[in-house]
Order: structure tokens, then C-alpha cells, then sequence
């Protein structure tokens, strides 16, 4: 440097040689590492050497200019232009540090352009100007081409690697192999992972076809294989590729499935367009495991978990493949009548057992053409074909009937179930498998209320009944919706005075075409599609809010049904009734048959109304099937003797008919209930009933069903009697 720079000079060559020897120092640690991965510290260290190399190559720059003569500007101009882009080379990656660079030592040598005197300064710092940001554009272009570079040298590692990965799976543990032939389809070239599954030495494979190797391991044994085989043959022939090509062979006296895949090494020669001799190459897998399985789920998907019989799925396609081919069907359809008071007393894992049983024993009774399934819950199904005589139909059927009838025994407990069971043919009562499923399920629905324990045929008048009842479900689904349902009321009154006590609630539906129809027409159809519920919750509201207006000495009575019972919140339209017509929940009487309160789901329930101060009272009683000690475990306020017993007391002078009456009396009264009498019509009647000591009376002589209207009338008039 000039002596004229002074202590600049020294300070410079100071600065540059200290920072050189620390950062060599520095890189010279990290290479010895011999860590390829860099740091975010190396790339810290990195900027700061640019940034004091880029510092001391401006400063010279600012110090020079002013004390140089023309040549030797122009001379330090080159060296600093030149190291400008010298410099970029080492850093391009990084585009930040780049710019750091060129920004540093161009403004340096702007500075030193701008000490010169005249305009000549100002084309200086354009043509710098210009050169930086051409610079840095260049810059830019090569870093990105340097960078494509890389990703696509390091994307081809990547692919060796796994390619690499996959070839040594393949050799050591894959369940694959290669194949290949000559252009005559010969086998040739034979690897050994392939005659490893082919269990034959390597000499006994070379000169055959790949065609004769699978026959020989038996591929040609099974329908499936002849018409794999036929197809390898085809494309073999036609020089087409194919695609995993399924078949069975014995390998060892081992049944495997294997899938073949194979193309042409080359397709065409290039010059003539035709096919080429080269030979076929391809990749065998042996995939017996996942067929297994696959087999395994389609058995789960076609056949019940509980029996082992065919599923719905399956005996449906089994049967439409039956009818497809032309054959007569018989379609029956079987119903365990008392299922779920088996599940109910001896618990689920009973139940299945029944089932497993039951599935047994149907199996057994039946013969190879004919089939059963378990279509789900408590129902069964069980197909003939080709009988023509119906009455062999029933005696078939019967002899299913009497297989399961047979008690069966689980750990000492000896269980007796009873089936309905009804059938219906094709074509005799159906002409395609839907209508056969439809007009059989019918017949067992006559069945079951024909008694159960019944096998029923179908016939036409089934098929009306049906449709009638479809219909009166939309008549009611209407009714509900245009309130056509109306309350009547009849009295029950003291026996010996006469004096009104209460009134039971009775429905009627003001149908708009029939006029007046009464419950023992729609409650049915009401309970087994669950419109009872809506109906009942409308019933009891109307039938409180009446009550509410009546002498604070006088209930109301309600029926409910099981379906009301067993229904979600049915105690709480209780209690929300009794709020919102304000009467107290001790003038309101829940009515309930016999023959309903079955299980404990009730129990709970009627204990829950009772809980709210509602009285409960056992209808119909006598009846049914209840015992003296499962009336004690019922929150009952009053029995209902029922209307049988009151008309045998007006027939001669028998005094056993009131005894029996008299019996229940007591019996009622011990438990501390209070007794009705359903069905009075004639003096002799109530003037026996009273002497038995039956306090309440209720029958056409003390008064018929009359409309709300009415009742003021009647209470007044017996009040003054």
C-alpha cells in the first residue's frame, strides 16, 4: 500500500491476518471432525467472515480512492470487482449471505467513485450499480441450478437405497420371486428363490414351460386353476401382459395360492412393429396367508357368529341362486315364542346357548338339499325345493317343530322351547324372493297369534289383513294428528248407595268414515307400531284435565298398556299431566291388565308412579296367570275382579260360582286392597257382589261410557239419591 495511508496500512494487514488465521483455525477443527452435517453456528460463523472480509475490502476501497492516481484506481477497481465475484462462488447456497457480500464491497467502491471529481463519479456508481444487481442476478440463476442439482442427485440416492432395500427383502424374506423365459415360453434362467417354492432342484425346472411347471404342482386340480391356467395360456399365445393371475397348487402336499405376473421383456421391435421373441419375464407372490384371510372375513360376512348357520346375506343369495335356476321354493320361518323370558331368567349366555342348540337340532333334521339360517335375534329360516306335495311341507316342517320341542338341559336346568313357525311357496304364493320373504313372514305372524306353538300356511286373506292394517296405521298416524280420538267415561260407584267414586276413562275413535270405533279395533296395531305411546300420553292429559274439574271425592282411571310401560319417559308424562292440569296425584288411577305385569321392567316403573302418590290398579284380574305372591311385589291400590266371574253369579243358585267371588274378596282384602267389580248389569249381581263384600261396583246398570258433558249431571243426580 502507499506510504501515504499511514497507520492504515498496518491496522489492515493486521485485521486481515488475524481474522484469516482464526477463521482457517476454526474451518480446519470442523473438517477434522469430519461431520458432514452443518450447524446453524457454521453458518453464524460463516456470515461473520463475510461480513469482516466484505468490511475490509470496503474500507481499503473508502481509504484508496482519494490518494490514487487514475492507474492505480483502475487497477484496485479490478481487484475489488473481481474479488466480488470471486467472493460469490464459496457462498451462492446461501442467498442471504450473498447479498451481505456484494452490498459490503460495492458500497465501498461506491464511495471511492464518489470521491472523484466531475459528473464522471455518477456513471461510475451506475455502472457498479448495475453490475452488483447483475451480479446477484446471476448469482441467483446458479444457486437454483445448483440446487435442482442437488435434490435430484439426492432423490437418486434415495432410490437406490430403497431399491436396494427392496431387492435384499425380496432375496431374504419376501414371499415373491422372479421367473423368466425364452420367446418359446421355456424356462431358462431359473432363480433360486424360485425353485426354493417350487420344492424341485434347479435341473429339474430348466427346459420346461412355465405352463407345464404349474400343472405340475397341480394348478390344473381345481375349476379356479384349469381357468387361471387357461388364461396364462391366452396371453401367453396373444403375447398380452397379465396381472396377478390367481390359482392353487399342492407344493410339498401343501396347498398354496400363488398370483403370477408376467410381460414381454421386449413389446415390439422398433423398426418392424412386431412382436418380439425376447422372452417373458415376470414376479410370482405367494399369497396363501392373505387368502386365507381374505376367505375368513367372507365366512364372518356370510355366517352367524352365535350358530354357525348361514346369515341373513347368505341364505338370501343362496336362495335367489335356488330360485334363479328354476326351482320351487318353500320359504319357512321360525319364531322362538318365549326367547326373552329365557334371556330374562337364565341371563344372555343361556340364550345363546338355546340358539346354538336350536341351530343344532335344525341341522340335524334336515336333509342335504335343504338349507336353514339364523336371520338375527330369536328368528330362523329353513328352505325346500322341489317338494310338490304340501302336505310332505308340513310334515317336514312339523318334524322341526318336534326336534325343538324337546327340553333342553343346561347345567341342571331343564328349558322347553316353543316355535311358530309359517311358510309360503314359489311360485304357488309369491312370484319373485321378496314377495316369498314377505308373504312367509306373514304366515308367521298368523301363527303367533293363532296361539303360538303353531305352524301356519300363507294364504291370500293374510295378505288383506296386512294391507288393512297398513292402512289403519295411516288412518291412525292421521288421527293422531287431527285429534280424532275421544274419551267416554263410566261410573263406579258404591255398591250399596249408589254414590259416584270414580270414573275410568275409555277411548274411542271418531273415525271420519266409519263413525265410532272402539279400542279393540286399533289398540293392536296402536302397540305394535308404537303410535300407543303419543296416543296414551294425549289420553291421560285430556282424562286429568277433565278430573280436574270434577268433586274433589271423585278419580279418574286410565288403561296403559306394556308398550306405554316399557317406553322411554313414560313416568314423566305422568308426573308432567298431573302439573299441568293441577290435579293431585292421589285422585288419578293407572290401570293395568293382568296378563302385562310380566317382569321387573314394569315393577319398576308402577313403583316409580306409585312413588308420586298415583294409585295403581290390576285390571281384568283373574284373567291371567297371577299368584298370590307376585301381587305382593306390585304397588297395587285396588284389583278389578273381571267380568266372568260376576256373570256366573246371576246363573241359578250355585253357591260355589260366589265363593269363588267371595275367595278373591278376601284375598284382596288381606293384602289390603281395595276390590271393583267389572260388569254389573242386574240387581242380583250387585246385591251378591256387596254381600262378598266387594265395596265398588262398575257395569250398565249404574251407568253406560257418557261424554264429559254428561258427567256433572250424573254426579249431581246420585248425590241426592
Amino acid at each position: 500500500m502507499p506510504v501515504e495511508t499511514g497507520w492504515f496500512r498496518w491496522a489492515w494487514a493486521v485485521l486481515t491476518l488475524g481474522s484469516n488465521i482464526v477463521l482457517s483455525i476454526f474451518w480446519f477443527t470442523r473438517a477434522r471432525a469430519r461431520d458432514p452435517d452443518r450447524s446453524i453456528g457454521d453458518l453464524v460463523v460463516l456470515a461473520i467472515q463475510v461480513i469482516v472480509w466484505g468490511l475490509l475490502l470496503g474500507w481499503s476501497a473508502i481509504v484508496l480512492y482519494p490518494i490514487l492516481g487514475a492507474g492505480d484506481e483502475l487497477t484496485v477497481t479490478a481487484i475489488l470487482l473481481g474479488g466480488i465475484a470471486v467472493g460469490i462462488f464459496p457462498i451462492v447456497m446461501y442467498r442471504g449471505v450473498t447479498i451481505i457480500w456484494i452490498v459490503l464491497v460495492s458500497a465501498g467502491v461506491g464511495w471511492g467513485f464518489s470521491t472523484e471529481p466531475g459528473s464522471e463519479r455518477w456513471v461510475l456508481i451506475g455502472i457498479l450499480t448495475g453490475y452488483a444487481v447483475a451480479l446477484y442476478g446471476g448469482t441467483l440463476v446458479l444457486a437454483n441450478v445448483f440446487e435442482r442439482r442437488l435434490r435430484a442427485e439426492l432423490n437418486a440416492e434415495d432410490q437406490r437405497d430403497l431399491v436396494e432395500l427392496l431387492l435384499n427383502d425380496l432375496e431374504d424374506g419376501a414371499q415373491d420371486w422372479l421367473w423368466e423365459t425364452d420367446g418359446d415360453g421355456v424356462l431358462g434362467t431359473v432363480s433360486h428363490r424360485f425353485a426354493e417354492r417350487l420344492a424341485l432342484p434347479v435341473s429339474e425346472i430348466r427346459g420346461r414351460t412355465m405352463l407345464d411347471i404349474l400343472v405340475g404342482i397341480g394348478a390344473n386340480r381345481t375349476e379356479s386353476g384349469r381357468l387361471a391356467l387357461s388364461v396364462l395360456g391366452k396371453c401367453f399365445e396373444h403375447n398380452d401382459e397379465f396381472r396377478d393371475v390367481e390359482l392353487d397348487v399342492w407344493v410339498g402336499g401343501r396347498f398354496r395360492r400363488w398370483s403370477i405376473s408376467g410381460h414381454r421383456t421386449n413389446d415390439t421391435h422398433s423398426s418392424t412393429d412386431e412382436p418380439s421373441d425376447d422372452g417373458w419375464r415376470g414376479v410370482g407372490s405367494d399369497i396363501t396367508r392373505a387368502h386365507r384371510q381374505r376367505e375368513y372375513i367372507l365366512e364372518l360376512a356370510e355366517v352367524d357368529s352365535i350358530t354357525g348357520l348361514r346369515n341373513r346375506y347368505a341364505f338370501t343369495a343362496r336362495l335367489s341362486s335356488m330360485i334363479n335356476d328354476g326351482a320351487s321354493v318353500w320359504l319357512g320361518m321360525l319364531d322362538l315364542d318365549n326367547f326373552k323370558s329365557i334371556n330374562d331368567r337364565w341371563g344372555h349366555s343361556v340364550g345363546d346357548n338355546v340358539l346354538r342348540d336350536v341351530a343344532a337340532r335344525l341341522s340335524g333334521v334336515l336333509r342335504p338339499s335343504e338349507m336353514c339360517a339364523r336371520l338375527g335375534g330369536d328368528e330362523f329360516a329353513v328352505a325346500f325345493c322341489d317338494i310338490e306335495n304340501e302336505a310332505e311341507v308340513n310334515e317336514r316342517f312339523q318334524e322341526i317343530i318336534d326336534a325343538i320341542d324337546v327340553p333342553f338341559l343346561f347345567d341342571g336346568k331343564s328349558i322347553r322351547v316353543r316355535v311358530s313357525l309359517g311358510y309360503g311357496s314359489l311360485p304357488g304364493d309369491a312370484d319373485s324372493l321378496e314377495d316369498l320373504v314377505i308373504v312367509a313372514d306373514l304366515a308367521l305372524y298368523h301363527a303367533k297369534n293363532s296361539g303360538r306353538n303353531q305352524i301356519r300356511p300363507f294364504d291370500s286373506t293374510l295378505r288383506e289383513r296386512a294391507q288393512g292394517r297398513a292402512r289403519a296405521l295411516l288412518d291412525l298416524r292421521m288421527a293422531l294428528q287431527n285429534n280424532e280420538f275421544e274419551l267416554a267415561y263410566q261410573p263406579q260407584v258404591l255398591a250399596t248407595s249408589g254414590k259416584v267414586v270414580g270414573f275410568e276413562a275409555l277411548l274411542r275413535w271418531n273415525h271420519p268414515v266409519s263413525g265410532l270405533v272402539g279400542p279393540t279395533d286399533f289398540v293392536s296395531v296402536a302397540e305394535e307400531t308404537g303410535l300407543i305411546v303419543p296416543i296414551g300420553a294425549q289420553v291421560l292429559r285430556v282424562a286429568c284435565a277433565e278430573a280436574a274439574t270434577w268433586p274433589e271425592n271423585v278419580r279418574i282411571a286410565v288403561n296403559v298398556s306394556q308398550v306405554q310401560l316399557r317406553s322411554v319417559g313414560y313416568v314423566d308424562s305422568v308426573r308432567e299431566a298431573l302439573r299441568e292440569t293441577g290435579l293431585p296425584a292421589a285422585r288419578l288411577e293407572i290401570e293395568v291388565t293382568e296378563s302385562l305385569v310380566i317382569d321387573d321392567t314394569e315393577r319398576e316403573v308402577l313403583v316409580r308412579i306409585a312413588a308420586l302418590g298415583v294409585g295403581i290398579a290390576m285390571d281384568d284380574f283373574g284373567t291371567g296367570f297371577s299368584s298370590v305372591a307376585s301381587l305382593s311385589l306390585l304397588p297395587l291400590d285396588r284389583l278389578k275382579i273381571d267380568r266372568t266371574f260376576v256373570n256366573q253369579l246371576d246363573v241359578g243358585s250355585d253357591a260355589s260360582r260366589s265363593a269363588v267371588f267371595r275367595a278373591i274378596v278376601d284375598i284382596a282384602e288381606s293384602m289390603g286392597l281395595e276390590t271393583v267389580a267389572e260388569g254389573v248389569e242386574t240387581e242380583r249381581q250387585r246385591a251378591i257382589v256387596a254381600e262378598c263384600g266387594c265395596r265398588v261396583i262398575q257395569g250398565f246398570l249404574e251407568g253406560r261410557p257418557m261424554s264429559a258433558l254428561e258427567i256433572p249431571a250424573f254426579i249431581t243426580s246420585r248425590e241426592e239419591k
